[in-house]
């Protein structure tokens, strides 16, 4: 059962939309770094060679690529892939079919985890992507000359495990891919919870994108902006974000969305 969910989750045309939605905006943030000629064109290696050392570099233009609309579509791409399955399965009948040969609770599992995986990998593989890209364009190291930096490296303002952007960039950058599959696997949990309370599939993809931008206006209003659930996806857009702001509002979401999850399917059982 396990195995036929998580080839729905990732084998189908939803989950290809959102890996596309986060190339394409992670693209635009990388424009937005590149200046000069473009990194395929024949003067880019001379435009490089007048600029100080490690000006444009792997790692920062990652970064800066993030200051794009990823941080804003993460939400959408995380429940893009498979979050409304739980519906869809409803209303098509499929779900009948299926606890005809499987228990209710092993098919409750096995969504739970298809959809956390796929939520979880629409957002970390772009940035797994890209960054591959990054390090195949552009210079692998770091400007040691604070005043020649084009990102902020210091460790407040890189988010809580900053720290490693100096001694270990390759592994700070698989920490915000770390950061970010996380990010994506809580809220593709929110939207099958959702999935698991309605039958219409769009209330499932739009309310977890809903909470999370009012959630973020609210809290910014509120002079709070370190607490917005933006953070996780984002560490290095605030100064000082620290662990216990994004364990809390991770932790806050995955847990009531699971606890939501499990009282909606066992309602959903008396409907199917």
């Amino acid at each position: 059962m396990f195995r036929e969910e998580l080839t729905r989750a990732f084998w189908n045309r939803s989950f290809v939309i959102a890996l596309a939605l986060g190339i394409l905006s992670l693209t635009q943030g990388y424009l937005e770094y590149i200046d000069g000629p473009s990194p395929s064109g024949s003067g880019y290696q001379d435009y490089l060679s007048r600029l100080p050392p490690f000006y444009n570099n792997a790692y920062d233009a990652l970064i800066w690529a993030q200051q794009g609309l990823i941080g804003l579509l993460a939400p959408v791409m995380a429940v893009l892939p498979f979050a409304d399955s739980l519906a869809l399965d409803r209303t098509r009948g499929y779900l009948r079919l299926v606890l005809a040969r499987v228990s209710y609770g092993r098919f409750l599992l096995a969504k739970y985890a298809a959809v956390l995986l796929s939520g979880g990998a629409a957002l970390a593989l772009p940035l797994v992507l890209f960054f591959v890209y990054t390090n195949l364009v552009l210079p692998r190291g770091l400007n040691p000359v604070v005043e020649q930096q084009r990102v902020l490296s210091a460790p407040n303002a890189l988010g809580p495990f900053g720290d490693l952007y100096q001694s270990a960039p390759d592994m700070y950058i698989l920490g915000l891919a770390g950061m970010s599959f996380v990010f994506g696997a809580v809220y593709a949990i929110f939207g099958l919870a959702v999935s698991a309370a309605s039958d219409n599939r769009y209330i499932a993809l739009a309310t977890p994108f809903m909470v999370f931008f009012l959630a973020h206006f609210i809290l910014s209003a509120l002079g709070l902006p370190n607490w917005s659930p933006l953070s996780p996806v984002v560490p290095h857009w605030l100064m000082n974000i620290t662990w216990l702001q994004i364990l809390l509002s991770l932790g806050i979401v995955l847990v009531s969305s699971t606890v939501f999850y499990v009282a909606m399917a066992g309602r959903m059982r008396s409907r199917i």
